[in-house]
């Protein structure tokens, strides 16, 4: 149950608390702390039960659990020595004492933030900048966006809201989709390259980490190879360098899947279009297949829905890869039904800087499935682009 108290909503299903609809970043073991005192909501609950129930196969002391109430009391602006929410009882235990409610069923848990516009010649581009993190991260979706109704699906709302945790991030909706301008036709593959740098240079960006998922990991690849100055890394997610099937890429649709799957776009928008393919974890889920229906709405319209899944199949950035000299994260799930593994591993060999990590399950968006794993992973790669280089370290030591 998503419960909430004060100004805080906590969702233990997607490991999340927000105030007024904004993410609130708690490590792992301080979001369990405080979800197993708010579950306990009026009792006593024991150092030793906490001990156990948080830390089962490992031994630790008192001092892991007074780390993780500190960070909870700052989260929540709760003063120790004038609790509003968790009261200490000196060497026994912790009491959660605000009143708890269960959050009203379809209430969304997160409020868009603010949605500004980055202008560039002529198309005026929606973005969101989300966190104050230490390293700039531009994520980038496939095919389709809105960026108010992302924050609409509780589990794409925390999975933003755990990048925002450990990076300022930077969404925005590609040209001729969501809050940008719409367009006559679909946008050329030079023309999304220049709407990012103009996004990044809206954003106050000189430099950024590029998370590209489905076909707009080509856009931040041509990116990279033409702004190496201005890419810090890049993220791939369920990428492809190709979009159609030839001789010499086996791993694209066929021209008649491509046209099937327009003249579904053609003649059932409106519906859950693609679900089965994108995120068959979540294709039985009613609440999921109505939210992705709006979302896939009110994106675009039939045509260019149409055209830009036209435009996407025509993708070939195969020539650019081996000038992308950016450190790179390739994150694959082998049962992809979108862009099968074998074209994630022939992105990964065509990049001599890439690292592949081919993860379990079928689901083509990132924030379906096991997200956690996915973002455990984009988090350390983040980390490890912030740690000095080998060479530097050693260097240090030898003239401390």
């Amino acid at each position: 149950m998503t419960l909430t108290f004060g100004r805080f909503r906590l969702d233990p299903a997607n490991e999340s608390v927000t105030s007024h609809g904004r993410p609130i970043r708690l490590r792992p073991k301080s979001f369990a702390l405080l979800a197993h005192l708010a579950g306990a909501a009026g009792r006593l609950v024991t150092k030793d039960d906490l001990l156990d129930t948080l830390w089962p196969d490992s031994f630790v002391g008192d001092a892991a659990l007074k780390t993780c109430m500190r960070e909870i009391r700052e989260a929540l602006g709760d003063d120790a020595r004038k609790p509003q929410y968790i009261e200490t009882l000196h060497r026994r235990g912790y009491r959660f004492i605000a009143r708890i409610d269960v959050a009203t069923p379809g209430t969304e848990p997160f409020a868009p933030p603010r949605t500004r516009y980055a202008h560039h010649a002529d198309a005026n581009i929606a973005y969101q900048i989300v966190g104050s993190g230490p390293i700039d991260l531009v994520m980038t979706s496939g095919w389709l966006s809105h960026l108010e109704q992302m924050w609409a699906e509780p589990s794409y709302a925390s999975f933003l809201a755990r990048l925002s945790g450990f990076s300022r991030l930077i969404v925005f909706d590609g040209r001729g989709t969501g809050l940008s301008d719409r367009l006559s036709g679909p946008p050329s593959w030079p023309a999304r390259v220049a709407d990012l740098a103009a996004v990044l240079d809206a954003a106050g960006s000189d430099r950024a980490v590029l998370f590209g998922v489905s076909d707009a990991a080509a856009t931040c690849c041509l990116f990279a190879a033409s702004h190496p100055e201005r890419t810090r890394a890049l993220v791939l997610f369920g990428a492809y360098a190709k979009g159609l099937r030839a001789r010499t890429y086996p791993w694209g649709r066929t021209r008649d899947q491509l046209r099937r799957f327009v003249e579904r776009i053609e003649r059932e928008w409106g519906g859950p279009v693609g679900i089965e393919d994108r995120a068959p974890s979540r294709a039985a889920d009613a609440r999921f297949r109505q939210w992705w229906s709006t979302f896939l709405r009110r994106a675009a319209s039939p045509t260019p829905a149409a055209a830009l899944a036209r435009m996407n199949a025509e993708l070939d950035v195969r020539a650019a890869l081996p000038s992308v000299r950016a450190p790179a994260l390739l994150l694959h799930r082998v049962g992809d039904r979108v862009a099968p593994v074998e074209a994630g591993r022939h992105m990964a060999r065509s990049i001599a800087t890439a690292t592949m990590v081919e993860l379990h399950g079928e689901d083509h968006l990132p924030f379906v499935g096991d997200q956690d794993l996915v973002l455990d992973h984009v988090e350390r790669f983040l980390a490890s682009l912030r740690r000095p280089p080998r060479d530097e370290v050693r260097l240090a030591l030898a003239t401390a």
